[in-house]
């Protein structure tokens, strides 16, 4: 088998992991940013940002960042501006985040009530409203629990502007907020599992390109640590033929308790079967957080290349006909000269 990587693996789902969250719009679900998060609707004049304060606890921070100790109480603040050019009524929470099947950064919706890291976190101002232009900070305490695990806890403050639009009787929830990653000291105990593997092929009209193949799967932090990894694919037909081991490709970071949805395509040529495997290796994000057995998934399918096989049919056919005209033509010839 030959190591290369003449066309990267793509992802069906954009798999993202940084720091600062910035709102999608209706769902309310985050994607993950590493500029000041800001949210902007021109048509109506509404846009705001929100960024991380300067003070004892660091500047020009991507996202609010501690290492704590069990009881510990942490001070610090989010500065939100108003960038539009209207007033703007804000609510103010905080509420547990984790890692979305897509691998995008999102916090529980409001309502749905937090159980770890949203929960203590005390916002000093559940509302606000800036006038056009105008900016403040938003003070927030933290505080951990004496009895809290050790290892990575998440949590996002959030910004949100709710508004409704009568002519459709439907409410929209414009989010905008900042994470917050804290790590409890304690033992760090990275760990993965990989569950629900799937491997398909979906030919090429061209019987000369070569298909698409996907590998899905779904990878779950198990642990006590965000995990991220990387994902190596290799995959070759029968007895070996056409072996490619593609290049590795980098994976979301997934926070503790959350699972990942993961549908890497690869190009392939195939003969009609291809098989071999997908391995996971991964890795606990931060200083210390150590590595995890590398995880193999092995594949086996059926991937018949149909235009392949119909372009040969179609070569057979034509020899055949060829062979019979001569064939009939030689034969007439005999009769002719007999």
């Amino acid at each position: 088998m030959t190591d290369s990587a003449p066309h990267p693996p793509r992802r069906r789902r954009v798999l993202l992991a940084s720091a600062v969250l910035v709102a999608l719009g209706l769902t309310g679900a985050f994607a993950v940013g590493t500029a000041p998060a800001r949210a902007d609707d021109s048509a109506g004049g509404v846009a705001w940002s929100v960024r991380t304060a300067d003070n004892a606890n660091g500047n020009a921070r991507a996202n609010f960042i501690y290492d704590v100790d069990p009881g510990a109480v942490i001070e610090d603040a989010m500065v939100v501006v108003n960038t539009g050019t209207e007033a703007l009524p804000l609510a103010v929470y905080a509420a547990d985040a984790f890692t979305a099947s897509s691998g995008e950064i999102d916090v529980v919706v409001d309502g749905t009530p937090s159980v770890d890291a949203g929960t203590w976190v005390d916002v000093t101002s559940a509302t606000l409203e800036l006038a056009p232009g105008q900016q403040t900070e938003v003070a927030f305490t933290i505080t951990v629990p004496a009895d809290a695990r050790p290892g990575d806890h998440a949590a996002g403050i959030v910004t949100s502007l709710q508004t409704t639009d009568a002519s459709q009787s439907l409410s929209v929830d414009r989010r905008l907020g900042t994470r917050i990653n804290l790590r409890v000291a304690g033992e760090l105990a990275p760990a993965a599992a990989v569950s629900n593997v799937e491997a398909s092929y979906t030919p090429s009209w061209n019987p000369f390109a070569p298909g698409v193949l996907t590998i899905s799967y779904a990878l779950e932090n198990s642990g006590n640590t965000r995990i991220t990894g990387l994902e190596t694919i290799a995959v070759a037909g029968p007895g070996g033929l056409l072996g490619t081991t593609f290049a590795p490709t980098q994976l979301a970071e997934v926070i503790p308790g959350s699972t990942i949805e993961v549908a890497t395509e690869v190009p392939t040529l195939s003969l009609g079967w291809l098989s071999g495997s997908a391995t996971v290796t991964p890795e606990g994000v931060g200083l210390g957080a150590g590595s995890v057995a590398p995880v193999a998934m092995e594949f086996s399918i059926a991937a018949v290349p149909w235009s392949l096989y119909a372009l040969l049919l179609l070569v057979v056919g034509a020899a055949v006909l060829v062979v019979a005209l001569i064939r009939r033509r030689e034969r007439r010839r005999t009769a002719s000269s007999a």
